[in-house]
């Protein structure tokens, strides 16, 4: 038995608490005939699924874009007859125009996802935990129809967040892939301006080869020389006219990156002319000397 004053254990037979010294008045309560069941397991799953319809429609509605989504709702369900939408209209005239809900709705549950996708897998389990106790012990544990909606919910959730994750993994492919070209481009602007350009206005042509012997002349030995695959870049020299001399004017020049798969000639390939990015089909002299590689 647990003593009222102290919280220590004593003997029920005795009727004095040898910790405290607080004497027994009387005998101790009996049980209630009628037993509340605990609803806290049934209510823990129902708590998971609503703490991520709450946080999506947070994130979605009030945390990002200076609550935009928000404003545009309050502004369609309100009107403009109330001091707040006007308030709202004067700041932003383009609410009622707010079309990208649902795009909107899809972007923040792929971020979103990270964590929806984990809390509805505890709702589940939480769900079943809870199902599993009411069935083995009726009279103490209650939140049946609870445990079953919240079983529901967390797996509903869970689809859903599911399927936009998956759906979302090819654009977030091609996305990483752009973004690669697009540092690869930003290396060939870098090489064409700090290194073969300046070449150019030094000596009146660019460089008979990519190397760091030519690029030490113009102080550009830490100008890329290879694009965001590692790859070394392919560097011709073309010679448009001719000098006056004995030498050759190398007039022009074309810079290739052989892309992702790290092979000149296929569709992936970047090239620059004379520091100009162009889309080029397949190259066939790339082509070639890629297969003079492979041979090699």
């Amino acid at each position: 038995m647990i003593c009222p004053c102290c919280g220590e254990s004593r003997e029920i037979s005795s009727s004095e608490c040898a910790s405290c010294g607080a004497k027994q008045v009387g005998p101790p309560l009996a049980k209630p005939d009628v037993l509340m069941p605990k609803l806290g397991p049934s209510f823990a799953a129902l708590a998971c699924g609503v703490i991520v319809i709450i946080a999506f429609l947070m994130y979605w509605a009030l945390l990002i874009d200076d609550a935009r989504v928000g404003r545009a709702l309050l502004v369609w369900t309100l009107g403009d007859g109330y001091e707040l939408t006007k308030k709202l209209l004067e700041a932003d005239p383009k609410l009622p125009y707010y079309r990208i809900f649902t795009f909107n709705a899809y972007r923040r549950a792929i971020t979103l996802s990270i964590v929806a996708i984990p809390l509805s897998l505890a709702g589940i389990w939480l769900a079943r935990r809870a199902l599993r106790l009411i069935k083995s012990d009726s009279a103490s544990f209650g939140g049946i129809k609870v445990a079953r909606a919240s079983y529901c919910l967390s797996i509903g959730l869970l689809v859903v967040f599911s399927a936009v994750s998956v759906s979302s993994i090819p654009r977030v492919i091609a996305t990483g892939r752009a973004k690669r070209i697009a540092a690869t481009r930003a290396l060939m602007y870098e090489l064409h301006a700090r290194g073969l350009q300046r070449y150019y206005k030094e000596y009146g042509k660019y460089p008979g080869e990519l190397d760091n012997e030519h690029l030490s002349k113009v102080n550009a030995e830490e100008a890329p020389q290879s694009d965001y695959w590692g790859h070394n870049f392919e560097y011709r020299p073309v010679a448009v006219i001719a000098s006056k001399g004995s030498g050759i004017n190398l007039s022009d020049y074309k810079l290739i990156s052989s892309g992702p798969d790290g092979r000149l000639g296929t569709e992936d390939d970047i090239t620059m002319i004379n520091g100009v990015i162009v889309e080029l089909q397949n190259d066939p002299d790339a082509a070639d000397l890629n297969q003079g590689r492979a041979r090699q």
